[in-house]
């Protein structure tokens, strides 16, 4: 029996079902039956009670009501793993609760260890994504008004040197910027699996469908980004699929940065910078680009985008040239962050080899210059402290009379 009481729900308005696991769930934990499908009350039952793993069982009668009710149900708790319960192993129930979103299929047909195996392998798929590291993963856009090669260049070295400055942490590449992909060739990364297939799959994303499907660097990077078609990119795409890839991308990942350079003012880009911890805005000092991102940091400020985590980059900056560097902040009103030589040569040979500056030319001023961005931008990882719920805090302080 685990030290930690884990709650299932089971919604089945057949008795032998309920019956069945409950007994079977009696030292895995508290099997609470709902004998209605009624959507809005499961969901309310999954919050409140914190529950990992629901059971739904199907019958021939009930079919369709039932897979709409796990169709709803999936689509609601992309992270909550379900299991659908039928009497006997019918290929056509099996279809149909996978269709609908289940991640597994039993009977009662399966031997008492065979069917505890089975729910413990279906947790444990799942739990890299919902306990570490849990919310707690850091997110930095890099953002800028012109398409090009500058925010993909500065989004690939910074993801790079954060990687290198916590090996032992998972750290994401996403890139979602026009031109599609760029990050991916300026790397040399071949990956046919993109942000689009990471959306159509987000019922079935979990450890293993990342660590096979996405991209993956040599430094141990992993990389996504949209496909270069770009008619596949807006295809079927909703403000809600966004939104629950971005927060299960953080629940994996420690350290996810996304290259949102050429993305033009829309719902997409306020929704995304709407989950980021900090936004990068990379410019010139040339009128072009500093009226275009000025125009784009309007729009973000029109539509109640918080720019409180947001700071400006200067790229090839030349400091002897008009204006200097505070003045186009102070015109932005955005503190200045850093800012980045030109490096020519080397960049263009990132551009042509498929290998980073940090590779090619590790002593570069602009491999320097994003090293040390990259150490200004990370917070420190929070303690294992911190990243206990207030109400278990308060809880074991309770209990132990405030001691440590």
């Amino acid at each position: 029996m685990t030290a930690e009481r884990r709650s299932f729900v089971v919604v089945t308005d057949q008795e032998d079902f309920a019956r069945w696991l409950t007994n079977l769930l009696r030292d895995e934990g508290e099997a609470i039956v709902m004998d209605a499908l009624s959507l809005e009350r499961v969901l309310q039952l999954v919050d409140v009670t914190g529950t990992r793993l629901v059971f739904i069982s199907l019958s021939h009668g009930g079919l369709r009501q039932e897979t709409a009710f796990l169709d709803g149900l999936a689509a609601a708790k992309p992270l909550l793993p379900i299991i659908a319960v039928a009497e006997a192993h019918d290929q056509t129930l099996l279809l149909a609760a996978l269709r609908a979103g289940a991640r597994d299929f039993m009977t009662p047909e399966l031997r008492p260890e065979e069917a505890i195996s089975l729910i413990r392998h279906t947790l444990d798929r799942t739990h890299s994504l919902t306990v570490s590291p849990g919310e707690n993963g850091w997110v930095a856009a890099v953002i800028s008004a012109r398409p090009g090669g500058d925010a993909p260049m500065l989004a690939l070295h910074l993801a790079l040197a954060i990687q290198a400055q916590s090996p032992r942490h998972k750290t994401l590449l996403l890139d979602l910027g026009t031109p599609p992909a760029d990050t991916l060739l300026f790397l040399g990364v071949n990956s046919s699996y993109t942000f689009v297939d990471a959306v159509r799959s987000l019922r079935r994303l979990d450890a293993t469908l990342i660590e096979t499907a996405f991209g993956r660097h040599k430094s141990g990077l992993h990389l996504l980004a949209m496909p270069e078609d770009p008619h596949l990119a807006a295809q079927g795409i909703t403000s809600a699929d966004v939104y629950v890839l971005l927060g299960t991308l953080r629940r994996y990942f420690t350290h996810v940065v996304i290259n949102l350079g050429g993305v033009p003012a829309s719902d997409f880009l306020y929704l995304t910078l709407g989950r980021v911890d900090r936004v990068v805005l990379i410019a010139e000092q040339s009128l072009p680009s500093c009226k275009q991102n000025m125009t784009l940091l309007q729009h973000l400020r029109e539509n109640k985008i918080d720019l409180g985590n947001a700071s400006l980059v200067l790229d090839h900056y030349l400091s002897k040239m008009p204006p200097d560097a505070d003045s186009v902040a102070k015109g932005m009103g955005l503190p200045l962050l850093a800012t980045l030589p030109s490096s020519g040569m080397a960049r263009l040979s990132v551009m042509n080899s498929g290998e980073s500056i940090f590779d090619t030319a590790p002593q570069d001023s602009y491999a320097t210059a994003v090293r040390r961005l990259a150490r200004e931008l990370v917070t420190p990882l929070p303690s294992t402290e911190e990243t206990v719920p207030g109400w278990l805090l308060k809880a074991r302080e309770w209990l132990t009379g405030g001691r440590r």
